[in-house]
């Protein structure tokens, strides 16, 4: 078990083998999850959205998909309207 101070500021020093251990740089995001008496960090690896750039393959561009379905949203808000 490792032991931190917490800093009047609230910080903490994450011991550099832990660092290491989890690829954790200077910079980097931690998602902190509060379980109540449990606190976790895990670290973000870059970009969930850039992560997962090409995992679904489409037809058309995702631009023109996008135009379109925003169109379809004017459409039926005009017709929401009338």
């Amino acid at each position: 078990m490792t032991l931190v101070k917490v800093s009047t500021k609230g910080q903490i020093v994450i011991p550099t083998e832990i660092r290491k251990r989890h690829g954790i740089t200077s910079g980097m995001e931690l998602e902190i999850l509060d379980f109540g008496k449990e606190i976790i960090l895990i670290p973000v690896k870059g970009d969930p959205i850039r992560s997962a750039k090409g995992l679904i393959k489409f037809k058309r561009p995702v631009s023109k998909i996008l135009s379109d379905v925003r169109k379809e949203e004017r459409k039926f808000e005009r017709t929401r309207r009338s």
